[in-house]
């Protein structure tokens, strides 16, 4: 981090009936903040953990540098914190835009609000977003449809446009045998064909605690790789930087109960593992990896299914998330899908106007090549633009971390 970032700040930008809205600028008070925070997370019914201080706290540590912190928080008459609107602008090609902290590594993005408290929280913290200066687009991605940060689209009075972003592929908890009564034919007899086969094998679930945790969360990044070698992995996702910010999240989210690493183990090899987070009454699969020998040898999206299912169960989820990307296996196995939208405000239409008119397009442009009568050039067309924007990102991080 910078200099100016290791120095607790804090500015008072709001006075409201009820309430008082900060903005803290530092990771000293973002670190400061841990105890209130998890306090509110644990009382705001809309939050997932995502939003929790373990998740964007290590998100911070790891992707801040480049970000100026601009976390609003909002509190009570009598101090208590009642809500935070965890944000952090960017500078780039001379366009200061909000961002949630999180941005891109983060399914599930959202104001984190206090019960009881949500108009209080997001009046004033659209107010104290427009006192900041030096924004001209505020970008609030992968919102749920019950996020918080909807209260901040119906109390702004400037341009403002919500956008479909993505779909997340939900599977409903049930016993196992009974989840399999509602699948196809073909999945149903391979998945039981696979998990035979592990049982034969003598695979063994073992669940991470804090005592390996770590440990379990390299693995589980090598293993990420070396499932996805030799196809279209995220280039970040082989950096140093992801693994040690997986590490951090790992930990800080078990230690709150928060997540776990699941492994199949075959005598002294691991041969699959899953990064679980625990939402309320639902679990939610974030990364997954596994080895070559087990992607040959087993089928293996069934046996991974039935693993998070299993603990799903054990918890007395009522749903498994599959998170962000409706790959073919996870629509297999799914029998709905949360949509995540993403709320572009502005307080002018200058440059809110061309930002929002791209992102509209594209949201379309995404929607319909989802869609069966989609020709493939389209689809074709929407990765190659997908890859030139990552190419673009990459060599302009290069450029500004350079200059």
């Amino acid at each position: 981090m910078s200099e100016h970032q290791t120095r607790t700040r804090s500015v008072r930008l709001l006075d409201m009936s009820g309430v008082v809205a900060e903005v803290v600028e530092d990771s000293q008070g973002f670190a400061e903040l841990e105890e209130e925070w998890e306090d509110l997370y644990h009382q705001s019914p809309r939050a997932t953990p995502f939003q929790s201080w373990a998740w964007l706290y290590s998100w911070w540590e790891y992707y801040g540098e480049g970000y100026e912190l601009r976390l609003i928080t909002v509190r009570s008459d009598e101090g208590l914190l009642v809500g935070i609107m965890p944000l952090m602008l960017e500078r780039r090609w001379g366009l200061g835009k909000l961002l949630f902290v999180g941005t891109g590594l983060g399914d599930y993005l959202d104001v984190i609000v206090r019960a009881g408290w949500e108009d209080k929280v997001c009046e004033s913290g659209m107010q104290a977003t427009k006192k900041m200066d030096c924004w001209r687009i505020a970008d609030l991605q992968q919102l749920r449809p019950d996020a918080a940060a909807w209260g901040i689209h119906r109390w702004w009075n400037g341009p403002r446009i919500g956008l479909w972003q993505d779909s997340c592929p939900v599977v409903e908890v049930k016993p196992w045998d009974e989840l399999l009564a509602s699948l196809s034919r073909n999945l149903r007899s391979t998945a039981r064909r696979a998990l035979r086969r592990a049982e034969a094998d003598g695979l063994q679930r073992k669940i991470a605690d804090a005592s390996n945790i770590k440990q379990a969360a390299q693995r589980l990044v090598a293993l990420h790789r070396e499932a996805w070698q030799g196809r279209n992995i995220g280039s970040e996702h082989l950096t140093q930087r992801f693994e040690a910010f997986t590490v951090a999240a790992a930990e800080r989210l078990a230690y709150q109960r928060l997540g776990t690493i699941s492994e199949l183990w075959q005598d002294e090899e691991v041969l699959s593992s899953s990064f679980l987070i625990f939402g309320r009454g639902y679990c939610g699969s974030y990364i997954l990896g596994a080895s070559q020998r087990a992607l040959k040898q087993y089928q293996w999206s069934s046996l991974y299914i039935w693993d998070a299912v299993e603990i799903a169960l054990g918890r007395g989820s009522s749903y498994l998330d599959l998170l962000r990307g409706e790959e073919a296996y996870k629509l297999r196995w799914s029998s709905r899908t949360i949509p995540t939208h993403r709320l572009i405000l502005g307080p002018h239409r200058t440059a809110w106007m061309p930002y929002a008119g791209y992102h509209a397009l594209r949201s379309r442009a995404k929607q319909y090549a989802r869609s069966e009568s989609a020709p493939l050039w389209v689809k074709s067309a929407l990765v190659k633009h997908r890859t030139l924007r990552r190419r673009l990102k990459k060599s302009w991080d290069i450029l500004d971390g350079w200059l």
